[in-house]
């Protein structure tokens, strides 16, 4: 998402398509987040952005390291790299790549509203509360 590693965007000439939402539960795993898909009858959501890759091969390939997947052993990898539906937000739906959690999330906090924004900010007003109490 714009205002997190924004060098990437540049790098492979990404454009912005716009925000949407996939069925999905988003977890805060600590330096980073993680997405799981939603079990059926979950109405959880997760938001995020969908870009455009000008070069879209070469682009995954290094996405694929630093998401830490491994097409050729999926099972051991950190994260899979899987086609979900995503709905953008004048309501057209389009399939888009997405990176999954690929572990348990027991140890994970869960993001209720789906928004990693919202758990950063919380962070840092968490923070500022803590740093006053001195």
């Amino acid at each position: 998402m714009r205002g997190f590693h924004d060098a990437w965007q540049d790098k492979f000439g990404a454009k912005l398509v716009g925000q949407g939402t996939m069925r999905g539960s988003l977890y805060d795993l600590g330096n980073y987040p993680g997405v799981k898909i939603a079990a059926d009858g979950s109405d959880d959501f997760v938001m995020g952005e969908l870009y455009q890759l000008r070069h879209p091969e070469r682009a995954i390939s290094i996405l694929d390291g630093y998401e830490g997947y491994s097409p050729s052993a999926p099972l051991k990898s950190l994260f899979i790299r899987d086609l979900v539906a995503v709905t953008l937000e004048g309501g057209q739906r389009t399939v888009a790549w997405v990176y999954l959690y690929n572990r348990p999330v027991s140890h994970a906090k869960l993001i209720p509203s789906g928004n990693y924004r919202d758990r950063i900010f919380a962070r840092l007003s968490n923070s500022c509360r803590i740093a006053r109490s001195f």
